[in-house]
């Protein structure tokens, strides 16, 4: 039995190949068509670059597939002339999925964090995933907690995020889309001189609820005006620094307290992570450090591109 998964959102589009449960070949498209991310393809990305690398692997013709799976989030280009055949799926569903199966564990809580997940009707408007927490045993996922924010009009921004919390700082301090991880590696050069201002843009509990509301997106918004109109380039290479540390600081603390609260609620000492925000390497040691799980496993296809992994074992499983 052959299953194929597909992955991605409107960015880091891959395909992954499962026969009779087995993963056979994974891959993005970036690595076939050199565009980082796939971005900028266009109507280039229905030539199914990273599908058609699969089932040559395996030297099989798409009609030998029995099952397609994405996630609702994947942009129709991916699979337009698949329409008949594919099943859409939850997008923060197929990331939790990409770490239980590959992680060899029975049992185990699951963090998927990340930017923007999929979205559901609420009123007149539409709210978005932002954070979904599971415990799995044999199979069966339940969810202990999902978070919802509703999109900022006008941009990309949906509240109640870590992940577009953090995005926001790589924007302010002058990277590009996707590039959190420069932010990562620009904190430890900073200090705490800005802490107390970024902090107050992002609210936390200790039952894993994230505040982070249209007003907050706003202010960041005009500090990232502000740091854009400094002349001084040395003197805004330091502030950027700052900020950077505060950013990494607020997301290691929210990050690890959700951990601590998902032990406590699901009592289980396996732990698997998934979603942009597991990309953050120092932060995941930070949890690792704490001693809430025995056992913690993290995707390294954590992005994007790791959930055409998930689509293709919920599509064997189901």
């Amino acid at each position: 039995m052959y299953v194929l998964g597909l992955g991605g959102s409107n960015h880091g589009f891959s395909a992954c190949l499962l026969k009779d449960g087995h993963l056979e070949s994974m891959i993005a498209d970036e690595r076939i068509t050199r565009k980082k991310y796939g971005v900028g393809l266009g109507m280039r990305l229905a030539q199914g670059f990273s599908r058609n690398y699969c089932l040559d692997m395996e030297g099989i013709c798409l009609e030998e597939v029995d099952k397609i799976v994405g996630n609702d989030l994947l942009v129709p280009t991916m699979y337009f002339r698949l329409q008949d055949k594919i099943q859409l799926i939850n997008h923060h569903l197929a990331h939790a999925y990409s770490a239980y199966y590959p992680s060899g564990m029975d049992e185990c809580a699951i963090i998927v964090m990340d930017g923007v997940g999929s979205k559901r009707k609420a009123g007149e408007e539409y709210e978005y995933e932002s954070m979904t927490l599971y415990y799995a045993k044999n199979g069966k996922f339940d969810v202990i907690k999902k978070q919802y924010g509703y999109n900022l009009p006008g941009t990309d921004y949906v509240e109640n995020s870590l992940g577009i919390f953090y995005a926001m700082i790589t924007d302010i301090i002058g990277f590009g889309e996707h590039e959190e991880g420069k932010t990562m590696g620009l904190a430890p050069y900073g200090d705490k001189e800005f802490y107390e201002k970024i902090r107050k843009y992002i609210r936390y509990d200790n039952h894993a609820n994230i505040e982070f509301n249209s007003s907050d997106i706003q202010e960041m918004l005009q500090l990232k005006e502000d740091v854009q109109a400094i002349k001084n380039q040395e003197e805004k290479e330091r502030i950027c620094q700052k900020i950077a540390w505060a950013g990494q600081q607020i997301l290691e603390e929210i990050y690890v307290d959700i951990a601590r609260y998902l032990q406590e609620e699901t009592q289980c000492k396996n732990l698997c992570i998934a979603g942009g925000v597991a990309l953050n390497s120092v932060a995941n040691y930070k949890i690792h450090k704490k001693g809430f799980y025995d056992n913690i496993f993290i995707t390294p296809a954590s992005g994007d591109d790791g959930t055409a992994i998930g689509a293709a074992y919920y599509g064997y499983y189901h």
